[in-house]
């Protein structure tokens, strides 16, 4: 008998705790202003509208699902669109950014085979098939060495160079 009532009260204070642990679960304003703004910002974004309409209307139904639970006082649920909401804006926004870089990457592709266009035409050299070596064009003649002018006759010691040596020089004293 005293098992019994043990059990019962156990199972009281679980219920009770488990009710009060769900109550006690605060709404997460922060995490939906958060979730709000970057919704805003990015259904903002023109490329975003243009390049992922799908996850941008995702990430807005799951926002206002976010406020319903919200205005329904189910915090967790409410918590977890909002997750989920920011989580679609992002991917919104990621995937918008990946058909920009795409786009860029193919205006610069255009640019370097205008260039390389540009470039045979001023230049047409033979083609090379690709993995064949390129033959270098031939070198000029190599260009003479030019005449070295005649070494001076040596110098007598104490003379100054380019200044005439008298025939009788002065003896030393």
């Amino acid at each position: 008998m005293q098992t019994a009532t043990l059990l019962r009260t156990a199972t009281a204070v679980l219920a009770l705790g488990a009710l009060a642990a769900c109550s006690s679960t605060p709404p997460p304003v922060d995490q939906m202003a958060v979730t709000r703004t970057t919704v805003n910002r990015v259904a903002g974004e023109p490329q975003v509208a243009a390049n992922a309409p799908v996850e941008l209307q995702r990430a807005r139904e799951k926002l206002v699902a976010a406020e319903k639970a919200m205005t329904d006082k189910d915090y967790e649920l409410a918590r977890r669109y909002a997750a989920e909401a920011e989580a679609d804006a992002r991917v919104a926004e990621t995937k918008a950014e990946a058909a920009n870089n795409a786009a860029t990457l193919q205006q610069v592709r255009t640019s370097i085979q205008s260039l390389q266009t540009e470039i045979t035409r001023r230049d047409p050299a033979p083609a090379v098939a690709p993995g064949a070596a390129a033959v270098p064009a031939p070198m000029a003649a190599p260009m003479p060495a030019p005449a070295m002018a005649p070494r001076p006759a040596a110098v007598a010691p104490g003379a100054v160079p380019g200044m005439p040596v008298p025939s009788n020089p002065a003896p030393a004293r």
